[in-house]
């Protein structure tokens, strides 16, 4: 770890220069709420922007954004209708039927009808988490809606569900539909998101209180409800475990932090989730692979139901209430305490935004979450605008301040988004006498550390208090939860899996590769730079000259314009003019020799030993690592 942070502050002390801001104007009318957003965006602040609004930067987003500005942008990304609300478990679906037509031989609106026909239930496919996988990264690549993808992946770290749940190793579409569940409220409520998910099948399954029942005497001995989606959903998903003033700072009583609850609290929780379970389950709270349906809500058993009086954090929940109405008694409660704006607007700041916000960019945040202007408490668009409206925000982004080290999945779509990858036209699996037609197939990017919907527990990926070993860190008490799972060989990972991507899959060049079993099914389109590296190499000459006969002066510029093309390409000229220099120096060598000159294919051997080593070492950079 300690080098891995010697590589960050190498990094940051030569890329963190470069672009410019001078076409950048603020409107002076004083009237103006937003007066500090610049109303003229530039390739830089429109890069760093949208690499945190979305799941990277594209040469048309880039531009739909120069051209609309911030705010419309914001609008119009806050206003798209959700046209799909099974996105997610449908596209899984998709697929396996693509994979596997023999074992998943309905249609996918059969699939999705809450009926009798249960996907994947029979079969409890080992192979379901790869479909799965592969519809989350093509729906991130692909989706216009990517404000709420990007909001969609945020409370998947906050409210938790992952396939390290045994069960969802063989029954991945439970993974799918939760964040279905997740993206039908990105923006709508908090409260309707937390009722959602307090109904999931899989969420009574993954935190356990699926077959809960009331309090019985078993062998002589009290049998008490499972405690633990009682404990999580205000620990993890609602207050935290202490008080906090609006602002997010700690509320002190004789210098030390007050508790939120008590055991007792979740004691009398955990009896407003009894008396359910996973849907068409042959026998009460009994689980296995191939039982139940994990993509519909829960089904509720009045029989296992504690219908007495509760009390939760000084609140009374009615006795006689049916089993939903529990439920949304208690989670009213929750959303009343004062410690959910903050808490929760913090970690949405710190997943969308900044890893350290200021108190007062907290404060403002919760006090929308509080109240959206028409007395709705957590309306989750009203926050995420004020997130990505707050001018401590815009301060940075224009002070062209590091405020979060990037999320190492977030690097790749922004990668992928950056090549416009287009799903394979064809291809076969091993062991297939069928060809599967465009579809795009991932395998699981455990190398980076982490996997859309595989947290390694309920507490996410890693610790949101994360302070690195390293003095400057320690200092300031500064977090940094993404280092947490960041180390050297993770990095090298990641440079050797974007090496092999560019190498194999580059769709402008017209390779063709069968590949392993095991490879990603994609390809990249670098034609862009191939037509800049052109335009260079062969100006004012014919293009068929040989690479020995085109003058030096050309080479050299095609070095140069390849550099910054990909510099405002992917990082918005963030690049220092030390670290192109760096670069320059670095495959300038390989231009003066007749290396290139190998197999007489000036443009492919160009792109493979100049252009892919460059692209890779400013992706894995720290100027590309950190927002």
């Amino acid at each position: 770890m300690k080098n891995v942070l010697i590589l960050i502050t190498a990094f940051l002390l030569i890329g963190c220069g470069g672009g410019s801001n001078n076409n950048l104007k603020s409107n002076d009318k004083k009237d103006d709420k937003y007066s500090y957003i610049p109303k003229k965006i530039d390739d830089y602040l429109a890069v760093r922007f949208l690499n945190k609004a979305t799941f990277g930067a594209t040469e048309s987003s880039i531009k739909e954004l120069k051209q609309k500005g911030i705010i419309k942008w914001l609008d119009e990304q806050l206003n798209m209708p959700l046209n799909n609300k099974n996105q997610y478990l449908s596209k899984t679906i998709e697929i396996a039927k693509k994979f596997e037509p023999d074992s998943f031989d309905k249609s996918i609106n059969q699939y999705l009808e809450d009926n009798d026909i249960v996907f994947n239930k029979d079969k409890a496919s080992f192979h379901l988490r790869r479909y799965q996988n592969s519809a989350w990264f093509e729906i991130a690549i692909n989706s216009k809606d990517q404000l709420r993808k990007k909001l969609t992946y945020a409370l998947s770290q906050i409210v938790v569900e992952s396939l390290a749940e045994p069960i969802f190793t063989r029954r991945a579409e439970a993974i799918a539909r939760y964040f279905d569940i997740l993206q039908q409220n990105a923006f709508k409520t908090y409260k309707s998101l937390l009722i959602d998910i307090s109904h999931s099948s899989s969420m009574s399954l993954y935190l356990t209180f699926n077959g809960n029942k009331k309090e019985y005497i078993q062998n002589g001995s009290i049998v008490y409800p499972d405690e633990n989606y009682a404990r999580e959903i205000m620990q993890l998903f609602t207050i935290g475990l202490y008080e906090l003033n609006l602002d997010g700072t700690p509320v002190l009583k004789n210098n030390k932090k007050i508790p939120t609850y008590t055991q007792k609290d979740i004691t009398e929780v955990a009896k407003v989730f009894t008396g359910w379970d996973i849907k068409r389950n042959p026998r009460y709270g009994l689980v296995g692979f191939t039982r139940g349906d994990l993509t519909h809500p829960c089904e509720f058993n009045s029989q296992y139901h504690d219908y007495r009086e509760k009390r939760v954090l000084g609140k009374v929940i009615p006795s006689n209430l049916s089993g939903s109405k529990d439920i949304e008694a208690l989670i009213d409660i929750l959303m009343q305490h004062k410690n959910i704006a903050p808490f929760i607007s913090k970690i949405l700041i710190q997943r969308l935004t900044k890893s350290n916000p200021s108190p007062a960019y907290v404060k403002r945040v919760a006090e929308v979450f509080n109240n959206n202007g028409n007395g709705v408490k957590g309306d989750l668009k009203a926050v995420v605008k004020a997130i990505f409206t707050d001018k401590e925000f815009w301060d940075d982004l224009k002070n062209k301040k590091i405020v979060k080290f990037k999320e190492p999945v977030v690097a790749l779509t922004q990668f992928f988004r950056a090549f416009n990858a287009q799903p394979f036209p064809k291809f076969k699996i091993k062991n297939k006498n069928f060809y599967i037609y465009n579809c795009f197939f991932f395998n699981e990017p455990t190398y980076l550390g982490q996997v859309p919907g595989r947290a390694f527990s309920v507490f996410n990926f890693y610790d949101k208090e994360f302070i690195p070993n390293d003095k400057e860190f320690q200092n300031s008490k500064s977090v940094a939860p993404e280092i947490q799972i960041t180390t050297e060989a993770s990095i090298i990972e990641f440079n050797n899996h974007l090496f092999a991507l560019l190498r194999y899959y580059e769709k402008s060049l017209g390779l063709t590769f069968n590949g392993n079993i095991n490879w990603n099914r994609l390809h990249l389109d670098c034609s862009s730079e191939q037509e800049v590296v052109k335009n260079a190499l062969y100006k004012n000459i014919d293009s068929n000259t040989s690479w020995d006969d085109i003058a030096f002066s050309n080479k050299k510029d095609a070095l140069n314009a390849i550099i910054n093309h990909l510099d405002r390409k992917l990082t918005g000229n963030r690049l220092s003019k030390e670290f192109k220099n760096i670069l320059f120096n670095r495959y300038i060598e390989i231009v003066k020799t007749n290396y290139l000159n190998k197999n007489n294919k000036p443009l492919r051997d160009f792109y493979k030993f100049i252009t892919v080593p460059i692209i890779v070492a400013i992706m894995t950079s720290n100027v590309n690592m950190t927002e």
